[in-house]
């Protein structure tokens, strides 16, 4: 027979370890994600991929053209039917594909991140799992 005695403070302090250790392995594999993922994101002079940043554990991909580069879908102001538009217009998704080129990342394509995960959740959860081993011996 085994028994375990857990006191209140054990208990405390087990919950702050998991909290640290979960914390810990959001942001590392926050930053994993970013860089395994960057051969994916379209670049022509990499400016998005140098600009992207890891806050906490959420990966940043700043620009207003982060967001039609993502999708992959010509955007247009609705006023002038143009793909350029003055600051502050909110353009519209048409049906017509960016022609993304692979010259700078042969990954390069739309929904990058759905390809990144498809290619290296595997080695995510190992980098996950190896943090919070490491922040619960601490």
């Amino acid at each position: 027979m085994v028994r375990f005695t857990l006191t209140e403070r054990g208990l405390r302090d087990l919950a702050r370890n998991i909290r640290r250790a979960g914390s810990s392995a959001q942001h590392t594999i926050a930053v994993q994600m970013a860089k395994d993922t960057e051969p994916y994101v379209p670049a022509r002079t990499k400016s998005l991929a140098n600009r992207t940043i890891v806050q906490d554990d959420v990966i940043i991909y700043p620009g207003p053209y982060a967001r039609f580069l993502y999708f992959g879908k010509l955007m247009i102001d609705p006023n002038t039917g143009s793909a350029w538009a003055p600051r502050g217009a909110t353009k519209v998704v048409t049906g017509t594909d960016l022609d993304i080129s692979r010259a700078v990342h042969g990954k390069a394509q739309a929904h990058w991140f759905e390809a990144s995960k498809a290619q290296n959740l595997p080695k995510w959860r190992r980098v996950a799992g190896r943090v919070v081993d490491r922040e619960l011996r601490r």
